[in-house]
């Protein structure tokens, strides 16, 4: 399928990036693409564990705005790579603030998908006066009961999937997904070799997501899209993803609890009404807890939802990426640009 078809903006390469230190012994990659002197937009990538793509950067006119991309805390190519010591949820919202300060942004729109999602929400809470408009796909709230569902109940269609993962789980006795998994990729560390067990897991684990990513499509054996990463890579991700999953994502209260705070904000939810990661459910509760906004003799909706009819999780396909141009667009629309 061709990038017209997508929707997609051209391939762009960043006119700048570099490494920001954190705190820990921590680095964060950062880039910057599109138009210097345009309106910036921060895009938040998912996971946990995951990185910045390129191909997210290409969601947005190059012309019209400052494209800035990061990775997290021990993701992509930030230092140390799957690192999880001083990683949590609470250090990855300051490092979003840390990068706004270092680059000298005094407000931005942001966006994000999945996982990313769930930083957009908590740093908009945190930080709503530096946020002009948010844009979030098929947003994650890291409730239990959706982390339960992905590791112990997923839908039909990734069932033979999910039992070669649970097989692998169990090479060394019984043992659940998460406890097994957390404790095999926590035995990797920085300069420690990685075992031919991770390496499995690793694999099985990126079939297993895949799978749940491109839901509804059925799949009855172990995708091929595990041998297109290296098994380092891979495996540092699915450090990073377990050590998030293991610990309920640090999180000590729901995400929605402070969801009074995006009062007046321009909000857009894009979410796929078939989507087996992400429930659909995650953005009508957010469009109805967000408060409406009060103008003369009426009240406004809290938050735009579009919702992409038989779509599922996966960011890239051609109905959601339709839809968030699409979205994006209508903010150059209001701006007149």
């Amino acid at each position: 399928m061709s990038d017209s078809d997508l929707n997609l903006y051209p391939s762009i390469t960043p006119f700048r990036e570099g490494l920001l230190e954190l705190d820990h012994g921590h680095q964060m990659h950062w880039q910057l693409s599109g138009n210097a002197d345009s309106q910036p937009v921060l895009w938040i990538h998912g996971g946990p564990g995951s990185r910045a793509s390129p191909m997210h950067r290409r969601l947005f006119d190059p012309n019209k705005y400052l494209i800035i991309q990061y990775d997290q805390r021990g993701c992509g190519r930030s230092l140390p790579k799957g690192e999880t010591r001083h990683n949590t949820t609470q250090d990855l919202l300051a490092d979003i603030e840390r990068l706004r300060r270092f680059l000298g942004i005094s407000a931005w729109h942001v966006a994000g998908g999945s996982w990313g999602g769930s930083l957009a929400l908590l740093y908009a809470q945190a930080h709503p006066e530096v946020i002009r408009r948010m844009l979030l796909r098929s947003p994650f709230l890291a409730t239990e009961q959706e982390i339960n569902a992905y590791l112990f109940t997923p839908p039909a269609g990734c069932q033979a999937v999910w039992e070669q993962l649970s097989r692998e789980c169990n090479q060394d006795g019984p043992a659940t997904i998460l406890e097994y998994s957390h404790r095999v990729f926590g035995e990797t560390g920085e300069g420690k070799q990685i075992s031919a067990k991770q390496s499995r897991l690793a694999r099985a684990w990126v079939s297993y997501e895949s799978a749940m990513d491109s839901y509804p499509v059925t799949h009855s054996a172990p995708t091929t899209q595990s041998t297109q990463f290296d098994d380092q890579a891979l495996i540092a991700r699915y450090r990073i993803h377990l050590h998030y999953l293991w610990h309920r994502c640090f999180l000590d209260k729901p995400i929605v609890d402070g969801l009074d705070r995006l009062k007046g904000l321009d909000l857009t939810l894009v979410h796929g009404d078939c989507d087996a990661l992400c429930p659909f459910d995650n953005s009508l509760l957010i469009q109805k807890l967000v408060p409406q906004q009060l103008v003369p003799q009426q009240l406004v909706p809290p938050a735009t939802l579009v919702t992409v009819p038989g779509a599922g999780h996966n960011a890239f396909d051609e109905r959601m990426i339709r839809a968030v141009v699409q979205q994006i667009e209508r903010w150059g629309a209001l701006d007149g640009c």
